[in-house]
């Protein structure tokens, strides 16, 4: 006989298309972050559970970057789970350097290419899509699953994640699954800290022939840019449980994020983003402003690599900082049921093993972190993320939806089979 599990894969092999339609309609919807207007996007969202049946609520605290809300009771007892996927993506930059157009949603070579394919529009509607197969056999599943679909990730942006996790407790629950791209061979169970900095210099300025009169701030902002360069050279302790970890999945970091990732994901890490100064060539400037994204890692809190940055601009008068944002590193058990739950699935869907590993940037499973729930982020590989030229690998895409499916349908049921189990154990007992 067919198991429930059995049946599910079943149907999800049978939808394929239907996921691939949709993953490209949602490409199709330009939603870039800034300015973040999703309205569009959450609409199709919408409509997909509305023709399902499916209740759900729209959050919306800024009006053009909606949020979503689903949820449902199992039949049983169970933990509480939350599927969590954003619908902003990067702006697309210089069109001419695509290949095919943005939003397109071009199928060639057996890939989607568009922005969002892989962050994240792909790992949304593989949640979706498991949503709605497993609200299907609710009745026999444990405890709940929540949907949260959120806007406004892109920018770390307050209207998003962050107001759910903050104003809508009920989104919280024992456990959260995200769909970021990671790779189908690596399981995100946390992310480096963040830390973005702005550093002004200052100095009175002169014409271009008078150098005498005035030191230039773009100099001193390259003499500073050099000295910080120095802070990588902190990093994480090479004896603690995560170090350890991350060195045997060294190959796996590699894989995912690309040759040379495996040599900084325990170091500090540093890129100049943006600068700017000066106002034409034959004046000496007066003023130059450049900002800092700083990644650190686990085991490296802030305040040392701040103690560190303060040393090193105390040598250059002209120049001040202001702090801008930052998230510190985060956690959750590497050997959670829910990462047993998606090893053991991608095994049995494509033979695939992935790893436990940390990520480079971050993403909202932090939030969710932070507030003491464990979270984890199973997605398919980071290609053209944030670049031209982006997509997503279609088998890779389905391999992800299928595995998101049963691995959640496999922590729902967790609880519920032990409880089972343990009611049979009890009436044999009373029998004997």
């Amino acid at each position: 006989m067919t198991s429930i599990k059995d049946q599910l894969l079943l149907r999800l092999s049978a939808r394929e298309g239907e996921m691939l339609s949709f993953l490209c309609r949602l490409i199709q919807i330009p939603t870039p972050n800034p300015p973040g207007d999703t309205t569009a996007a959450m609409a199709l969202v919408a409509q997909f559970l509305s023709q399902r049946g499916i209740p759900y609520e729209i959050v919306a605290p800024n009006r053009g970057m909606p949020n979503l809300i689903a949820e449902f009771n199992g039949g049983g007892d169970g933990p509480r789970l939350v599927l969590n996927g954003h619908l902003d993506v990067f702006p697309p930059g210089d069109l001419s350097k695509w290949s095919h157009g943005p939003w397109d949603a071009v199928q060639a070579d057996d890939c989607i290419y568009g922005r969002g394919a892989c962050d994240m529009k792909s790992g949304t509607t593989a949640l979706l899509f498991a949503f709605a197969e497993l609200y299907a056999i609710r009745q026999h599943l444990g405890g709940s699953l929540v949907l949260t679909v959120v806007s406004d990730e892109e920018t770390f942006g307050p209207w998003g994640a962050r107001y759910l996790v903050k104003n809508r407790k009920e989104v919280l629950g024992d456990c959260l699954l995200s769909g970021e791209p990671t790779s189908p061979y690596a399981i995100r169970f946390g992310e480096k800290g963040r830390l973005w900095i702005k550093i002004s210099v200052r100095t009175p300025g002169a014409h271009g022939a008078y150098v005498h009169m005035s030191q230039n701030p773009i100099r001193i902002a390259a003499h500073l840019i050099a000295r910080l360069q120095s802070l990588e050279q902190i990093r994480s302790p090479a004896d603690t449980p995560v170090t350890i970890t991350l060195q045997k999945n060294a190959a796996t970091i590699d894989k995912a994020y690309g040759l040379g990732a495996s040599n900084i994901i325990s170091s500090t890490t540093l890129n100049v983003g943006a600068i700017k100064g000066g106002v034409k060539i034959n004046m000496v400037p007066s003023d130059c402003e450049f900002e800092i994204d700083i990644r650190t890692p686990l085991d490296v809190p802030h305040e040392d690599v701040m103690e560190r940055l303060r040393d090193m601009i105390v040598a250059f008068p002209e120049a001040a900082f202001e702090v801008l944002d930052q998230d510190a590193a985060n956690t959750s058990p590497s050997d959670h049921p829910m990462v047993q739950a998606l090893i053991r699935n991608a095994k049995q869907i494509s033979a695939i093993e992935p790893k436990p590993i940390i990520a480079l940037g971050g993403c909202d499973a932090r939030l969710w972190r932070y507030a003491g729930i464990p979270a984890f982020v199973y997605g398919p590989s980071p290609t053209g993320m944030g670049t031209t030229d982006e997509l997503v690998r279609i088998d890779e895409f389905l391999h992800v939806a299928k595995t998101h499916t049963l691995a959640a349908f496999d922590y729902l049921m967790s609880r519920r089979v032990d409880r089972i189990q343990q009611v049979g154990a009890d009436e044999g007992g009373m029998h004997r």
